[in-house]
Formats: C-alpha cells, sequence, structure tokens
C-alpha cells in the first residue's frame, strides 16, 4: 500500500482538516479561534536510550527510515498523520531522526502507534512507545522521542603499528609471498574481524594507509626505555571510519598490499589484543605488523650501525655541500628506520643501494659488516672531490641517479678533463672574432670568467697555470685505516671510491667484485704496494689511480701494466693515472682496445710505446710528462685518430711535431696540442714526408725553438680552422705556407709574441676567404700588414705591442681608410707610437684600443655618440689627446 492512501472514518478525515486550519463543522463553528500548537518526533536506536519497547524486529539501520506514520488518539477520535524525517547526512542519522512538525490543536493526546517506511513507502517498522502521552501546547513545540529497535552499532578506527617484540630472538618468518618488504611499503591492508560471542566475521577490504614517522616519548606507551628523548617511530593510519555491530570483537586475519594492490602478507595469526565496539562510540585499535630481525634488510641497518661505530659515527661532522653542515647518522629510532641516513640510498625492498661516506671525517677500520650488504650498488669511502675547488665535478655528478651516469659516463668525464686540462687560449682579440660569429671552442673557454691578463703574462705571452681544483698529495680528509676482506662479498657492486685516507692496503678480495664498472683509488699516500686484486678486476670501465706518487715507477708499472693484460683490457674505456711517477707507459696498453679517455698526464714519462691502430681514444692527455718524441709502429700508428677530438702533450721535451697524424683523414679533430715543448720544426718537413693534420684547433705556443712559420701544413694540404703559435720564435714565412687547396679553412691565426716584421704575400683574401682574425701583437712591424685587410671576412685586426730588437716602439703607421672595412669589429693597435690621426673612425668598429699611445692625437667626433650610449668600446689613456668627446676626459 502507499503511505498516502491510509484510510480515516469521515469525521476523523474532518477534524484533521479542522487541526491543519481549512474545515469548519456543520453548525459553523470558526476553528480559527482555537489555539494550536506543533509538535515533532525524535528517533532514537533502542540501543543507546532507555526505557524503550519494540513489537517488530530490529533495523540494521535507523538510516532506513525515511518518514514515519504517527497514530493518535484525541477527544474519542483516531488522527492519523505521515512526516518525512531527517538528519544531516547518514551516518548522523545513526544518532537520531528528527520528522517535520505537525501543527495540532492544543490539548493532551495518545500515541498509539508509529510506523516507519523507507524511502519507496515500503513499511519497515510497527512500534509502540512506552510512555504514550503527548501534550500539545499552545504556541509552543513539543517533542516526543520515539525509540525504534535498531542493531547498535559503532565506529572503528585502526591503527598499523610495528611489532618488534622478537628482535632479539629472530623468530623464523611467515610470508605469504617470497620477498619481504618493508613496513612502510604498505599501502592497503585487508582486515577481518571475528564477533566473540556469534563468531561473525567481517571484511574491510582494500583499506587505504597512509604512513607517518613522529617522536615517542619515553612516557608512552611501548617506547624503548633505554633510548633517549627525541626517539623516533613509525606508523600507518587508516582514516576510514569503519561500522561494525556492538560487540566485543578479535582481530581474525588482515593482508598487506603494496601501492599497485600486490599482496605482500597474509597474517592468520595476527598479534594484539580485542577491542569492544559500543553503539554509536567510535573506538581507536592497532593491528600489529610483525617486523623481523632476520629480514635481510633489517641486518642491513644493523650493519649500517656496526659500520658507523667501527667508524668513530659518534663523532662524524659533515663538512660537504649535499646535507647540513654537521651532519650525522642517527640511531635514536625504530631498527627499520636507520636505513634513513645522511648518504645512504635505499632500494624499494629497503635493502641499502648506496653508502656515500666521503665528507662525514670518519676514521677506523672498515669491518667485516660491509660483507652484508648484497645489494649495495655505490660504496663511496672518499672521492677525489672531497678537495674539490671547482663549483661541480661533473665527472661525479652527485645529483644524478646511477643508471643516469652510467648513460653519461663518457661524456661527463670528457667534461670534467676539460676542466682540470685548461686548454691553451687564443688571445683576448681572436676570441672576440670567434664570439662575433657565435664560435666557442676550447682555447676561448677561460673569456667565459677571466681577463686576458688573468690568462696570459703580458710580458712573455705564456699562459699563466690556472688549477680549478686541488690536487695535494697527501692531503687527508678521512681516517681509514684498512678495509674488511668481507668487501669481496658484494656481488652488486657497481660503483667504489677510495681516497684521502690513511688507508695501507686493500684485500685482494676485491678481485671478487664481479660487477665493479667503475673504481677510484685516490690520494692513499700510505699504501705502498699498487692494490693488485684490481687487475683482477673483471668489468672495469672506469678506474682512477691518480694522485699516488707514493708508489714507485716499477710499482705503478707493474699494476698498469697487469691490469692491461688483465680480464678487463677490453672493457676499459675511461683511465686517469695522472699526479703520479709513471715513467714508462707498459707496451701492453695498445691491448685497451676500447680506451676512449685516457688521462696520463703529470707523471715522469720517458718511454711510451706505439698504441697502435686498433687503439683510438677520444681525449688523450699525456701533458706534463718528459717525453722527447712519439712513436709509430711498423703501419705509421702511435693511435688510431679517427675518434680522437683531443690530442694534448703539452710541457713535454718533444722536439719535433711528431708525424702521426694525417691530412687524409676523414675525421677531423677538435684539438691538438704540442705547445710548451723544444719544438724547432716538424717530423718529415725536410723530406716532404710530413703527412699532415686535420683539426680545428693546432696549437704549438710556448716553442721558443720554433723560428719559421711551418710551410709543411701547406705542402701536406692540412686542414685546420685555428692557428695558435704564440711566444714562439717565429721571424719568418717560408714561400708558399698559404699555398694550398685547405688554405681557405683557416679562419683565425694567433701570431702574437713572436719577431715578426711582415706578413707573407700569399697572406690574402684569395687564399683565406673565410679568415675571422689575426693577432700579430707584440712583434716587431715597423709598417702596418695590409695583407689581412683584403679578408672581406675579416672581423677583429690586433696588432699591439710592436718593439724592434733594442726595444723601442716601432710602428706610427695608421692604416688610412680602414673604416671603410665594412666588415672589421675589433682593431687592437694599442701600445705603440700613433701620432696624430687624420682619418675617419667607423663606429661599426665598435672595439677599438688605441690605449699606450702616449703621443697620440685622436678625433673621437665620429663615435662620442655610440661610445656614451654604451655601445662602442674605446681602450685609451685619459692623459691622451682625445679630441671632440669631453666626457671622455672626465
Amino acid at each position: 500500500m502507499k503511505l498516502f492512501r491510509f484510510f480515516v472514518i469521515a469525521s476523523i478525515a474532518c477534524l484533521s482538516t479542522a487541526f491543519l486550519g481549512g474545515c469548519s463543522d456543520d453548525e459553523g463553528v470558526d476553528n480559527r479561534d482555537l489555539d494550536y500548537g506543533y509538535v515533532q518526533f525524535k528517533l532514537y536506536k533502542e540501543a543507546s536510550y532507555d526505557g524503550t519497547r519494540a513489537v517488530k524486529p530490529q533495523l540494521d539501520y535507523l538510516s532506513e527510515a525515511s518518514k514515519v506514520k504517527v497514530t493518535l488518539y484525541y477527544n474519542e477520535q483516531t488522527i492519523a498523520q505521515t512526516l518525512t524525517l531527517s538528519a544531516a547526512d547518514k551516518p548522523s542519522a545513526e544518532f537520531g531522526l528528527r520528522s517535520e512538525k505537525l501543527k495540532l490543536l492544543t490539548g493532551s493526546y495518545q500515541i498509539i502507534t508509529f510506523s516507519l517506511y523507507d524511502a519507496n513507502d515500503e513499511l519497515l517498522y510497527n512500534g509502540t512507545p512506552l510512555d504514550n502521552t503527548l501534550e500539545v501546547i499552545s504556541g509552543g513545540l513539543s517533542v516526543r522521542d520515539l525509540t525504534v529497535n535498531v542493531a547498535p552499532r559503532g565506529k572503528v578506527r585502526f591503527r598499523i603499528t610495528k611489532d618488534m617484540s622478537g628482535f632479539h630472538e629472530t623468530p623464523g618468518k611467515t610470508r605469504a609471498v617470497e620477498r619481504e618488504y618493508t613496513f612502510d611499503e604498505i599501502a592497503f591492508m585487508k582486515l577481518t574481524v571475528k564477533h566473540r560471542i556469534t563468531n561473525e566475521q567481517t571484511v574491510f577490504d582494500m583499506l587505504p594507509t597512509k604512513f607517518t614517522t613522529h617522536f615517542k616519548d619515553d612516557t608512552e606507551e611501548g617506547a624503548p626505555e633505554d633510548k633517549e628523548d627525541g626517539y623516533q617511530t613509525s606508523t600507518l593510519t587508516c582514516d576510514t571510519l569503519l561500522s561494525l555491530k556492538a560487540g566485543d570483537y578479535t582481530l581474525a586475519s588482515f593482508e598487506t598490499y603494496d601501492k599497485n594492490k600486490l599482496l605482500l602478507e597474509t597474517n592468520n595469526r595476527p598479534a594484539g589484543e580485542g577491542f569492544s565496539i559500543e553503539d554509536n562510540k567510535t573506538t581507536k585499535t592497532d593491528v600489529k605488523v610483525t617486523l623481523y630481525e632476520a629480514d635481510e634488510y633489517i641486518r642491513d641497518y644493523y650493519a649500517l650501525y656496526q659500520i658507523w661505530k667501527a667508524l668513530d659515527g659518534e663523532n662524524w661532522y659533515y663538512r660537504g655541500e649535499g646535507f647540513v653542515e654537521g651532519a650525522n647518522w642517527d640511531f635514536n629510532k625504530d631498527p627499520d628506520m636507520w636505513g634513513n641516513q645522511p648518504g645512504v640510498e635505499l632500494h624499494s625492498n629497503g635493502r641499502v643501494a648506496k653508502i656515500d661516506i666521503s665528507e662525514f671525517g670518519f676514521r677506523g677500520h672498515l669491518p667485516a659488516a660491509i660483507g652484508q650488504f648484497s645489494e649495495l650498488i655505490e660504496l663511496a669511502l672518499g672521492t677525489h672531490g672531497d678537495t674539490n675547488l671547482l663549483g661541480y665535478d661533473p665527472s661525479l655528478a652527485p645529483d644524478k641517479s646511477l643508471a643516469e651516469r652510467n648513460r653519461t659516463r663518457m661524456e661527463r668525464n670528457k667534461e670534467f678533463l676539460e676542466l682540470i686540462h685548461t686548454p691553451t687560449q687564443v688571445s683576448e682579440p681572436i676570441a672576440f672574432a670567434l664570439a662575433e660569429h657565435n664560435i666557442s671552442i676550447p682555447a676561448t673557454s677561460l673569456y667565459k670568467e677571466y681577463s686576458e691578463e688573468e690568462i696570459i703574462d703580458r710580458k712573455t705571452g705564456l699562459q699563466k697555470n690556472i688549477r680549478p681544483y686541488d690536487v695535494i698529495h697527501g692531503k687527508l680528509v678521512n681516517g681509514l685505516k684498512s678495509v674488511d676482506p668481507a668487501i669481496g662479498k658484494l656481488q652488486k657492486l657497481e660503483s667504489l671510491n677510495i681516497a684521502n685516507g690513511e688507508l695501507e692496503s686493500l684485500p685482494d678480495e676485491i678481485a671478487n667484485l664481479k660487477s665493479l664498472t667503475d673504481l677510484e683509488i685516490y690520494n692513499c699516500p700510505k699504501m705502498i704496494r699498487f692494490p693488485m686484486g684490481v687487475a683482477g678486476m673483471p668489468e672495469l670501465i672506469s678506474l682512477n689511480i691518480s694522485n699516488n706518487a707514493q708508489w714507485s715507477p716499477e710499482e705503478l708499472y707493474k699494476g698498469l701494466d697487469a691490469i692491461a693484460n688483465g680480464p678487463s683490457k677490453e672493457k676499459l674505456q675511461i683511465l686517469y693515472a695522472t699526479n703520479n711517477k709513471l715513467k714508462e707507459v707498459p707496451e701492453s696498453f695498445s691491448n685497451l682496445k676500447k680506451i676512449g679517455l685516457l688521462d696520463l698526464s703529470k707523471n715522469q714519462i720517458e718511454t711510451i710505446h706505439p698504441f697502435g691502430k686498433e687503439v683510438a681514444p677520444v681525449q688523450l692527455y699525456l701533458d706534463n710528462n718528459n717525453l722527447t718524441h712519439l712513436p709509430v709502429d711498423s703501419e705509421g700508428y702511435f693511435c688510431n685518430t679517427d675518434d680522437t677530438e683531443t690530442f694534448s702533450v703539452t710541457y713535454n721535451k718533444l722536439a719535433k711535431v711528431p708525424n702521426i697524424f694525417s691530412a687524409k683523414s676523414k675525421f677531423a679533430m677538435k684539438s691538438v696540442d704540442f705547445s710548451y715543448n723544444e719544438i724547432d720544426g716538424f717530423e718529415g718537413e725536410d723530406t716532404d714526408s710530413y703527412k699532415g693534420i686535420r683539426v680545428q684547433t693546432f696549437t704549438l705556443s710556448g716553442n721558443p725553438r720554433l723560428t719559421k712559420f711551418p710551410k709543411c701544413l701547406a705542402q701536406s694540404n692540412s686542414m685546420i680552422g685555428y692557428i695558435v703559435l704564440r711566444a714562439c720564435s717565429i721571424s719568418e714565412f717560408p714561400k708558399g705556407c698559404f699555398d694550398s687547396k685547405n688554405s681557405a679553412a683557416l679562419m683565425s691565426l694567433d701570431l702574437s709574441y713572436n719577431a715578426l716584421k711582415a706578413l707573407p704575400e700569399d697572406f690574402t683574401a684569395e687564399k683565406l676567404p673565410y679568415f675571422y682574425g689575426i693577432d700579430v701583437s707584440y712583434n716587431a712591424f715597423e709598417k702596418f700588414p695590409w695583407g689581412p685587410l683584403d679578408c672581406k671576412g675579416l672581423t677583429v685586426f690586433s696588432i699591439r705591442g710592436q718593439r724592434d730588437a733594442d726595444g723601442r716602439r716601432c710602428l706610427r703607421e695608421w692604416p688610412t681608410g680602414i673604416y671603410k672595412h665594412t666588415g672589421l669589429r675589433g682593431f687592437y693597435i694599442g701600445s705603440n707610437d700613433l701620432r696624430k690621426i687624420d682619418d675617419t673612425i667607423s663606429y661599426l668598429i665598435y672595439q677599438l684600443d688605441i690605449s699606450d699611445n702616449p703621443n697620440i692625437t685622436f678625433d673621437a667626433s665620429e663615435i662620442c655618440y655610440y661610445w656614451k650610449q654604451g655601445v662602442y668600446t674605446l681602450i685609451y689613456d685619459k692623459t691622451q689627446n682625445i679630441l671632440n668627446c669631453d666626457k671622455m676626459l672626465e
């Protein structure tokens, strides 16, 4: 039946209508004069209300009721009225429902029955109140409570805590799956609770959890008594409020799941006490997840603690940039949180993946606990960057993951080599010329941070020693004394750095590190013997054994020879062996067929054997040694240069430029540098057998025995973009120096600090159509060399500081009409003996140096406006006679 279709006798219907103010009787009584009042009914659950009696079976939830039909007795008549019920929301309904207000005549009523209906007008429940009286007061509101027999229910909120009660007994493990998991991996829980009386089970499936860390006071229940204040713990909270029937419960079982809802563990016998649910109350209860001391990740954390204790951990003080200064490891927390330490990184399963204690100031003996870390990928016990003055060390790249570092290993180390090996720089005018064409080469790199005066000695033209990082042998930053042989158990270790400590030896067991690809043994001054275990490593890709000058030449030779004959010989790609005492490079280096970056600089190398055709380094540094020549094999190879970018043999004792390259190569090298040797010529130039070279930048600076411009470059059809011959003793150009089909490739020429008096006749635009810059400063020109100005692309011309054999200024000629050169942007003619200049000064030549010309008279009218606007650079002295721009002399 429908709720609004109920039967009421006609007289009662009329009376009810009268109550609502819309009907009068036959005698014409005006009911509007009678007094009215209001009544409202409130429904409550019987379990939460005293003194109720229901006549029908109980409801599951009070919120099931949407309407109440109340039958009243008044003045010997029966009245039935249906009212809607409401609450703030469904959960609030369990605490009570409120009906709409009913307008009735004042007087005394009796409540006969009440019935509840759902939203579809289906009868749910019939009830009679114990107290059935109802008094309607004139102008007032009477409230009558009705109680309903509803199953008593309450709320429960679960907190997931850690059970570590068996940590000192290492109990057996019970897992639903093979892999172990960490507490914070739990993202969802499935809980099954059982009513203690009825044994009815309720399942709460896939409840989301939230991991939180917090402090536990000593006074808090369960806090370790022997821990100091600030002890940290962690819990998982389930914010979902769950409904249960009132009663006593136990946790029957639980399942844990990770963020991908993959099962972690099933526990059918969970620990913990029961809990009780009361009607309309919220209960909080804990679910204990057992942690096992036998789990490998927990064992890892105990090993961290043992290492910390063995290496004087209580006195560690971090001095790097990765963490707060003074940082240390903290073990005042639950053991499963011990892996969260500065310098320690973990796998997703909690196992230790990386340990870097390089800048904590550790000291002592690395214990056997190191062997526990079977999942360790990286271990740093000091690195070459500990005292590094570089702003950022790309070879270490601490901000990158190991996978990314492995992918970019070669590029990062090439960048590092360019930083620690300062390329021989061109003069500032040449750097300016190239910058005007957006050309950047290693020979201009320092001008981003330094001025020409800071780079080049103005008296000699020699490059100053700019050292970007610290390589002081014997400077220690830690006190590592020994490494336990257990380190050989680290079968997944890929990167190992040991540096700047008191280590006297390494165990032979390091040869067992079968996955190790990157190894550094740097600045270990007490390690007298070469660690021969290195030679037995099967997968080495990168090796740095630099700054170990305590090794004798024989000891180092023996070690390098063993490596070049060892299992990694055809896998090794990067080798640093700088700042040592190596005198002879082993012949076995011809086995290093994959070597890409080889740095043997700053040794004492006198003897080097040909690497051969199969060795093709990308970067080769042999600087600061005692080499007198570079030999070739029977096929004419010192090494294969097809892939070579940088070939640097500076600061040695080479007498000739070695004939080891070829102009016929299909590939052009970036830079070949033989600066600061004893070179006086080229091998094969006398017999026309010099094979030439194909390179972007060719540098022979600082070779005072070189007196002639190398004509053999043209004869061999060498292809060169930039030639740097600063600070030699060049005084002449043999005929035909630029008479080559590849001369057009030349774009700049630094001939500063030589003894030139003239340029050759073939220095013409026809031979050099793409020529951008020339610097003949600090030579002996008495007449201005006009030849380069024929090159339309010429951007910079520098001819500063010309002096004769007696040191007198010898250049007085100003190149009249130079303003007509439309491509010139820089003109450097300072430190000469210019007098009155009767010539137009072009504003297009906006970098002009006329400084240190004490007798000059210079009309600045053509450039004054541009100079004032800051778009023109005039290098001058205020003592000079500058006309028509008074602002310049203020």
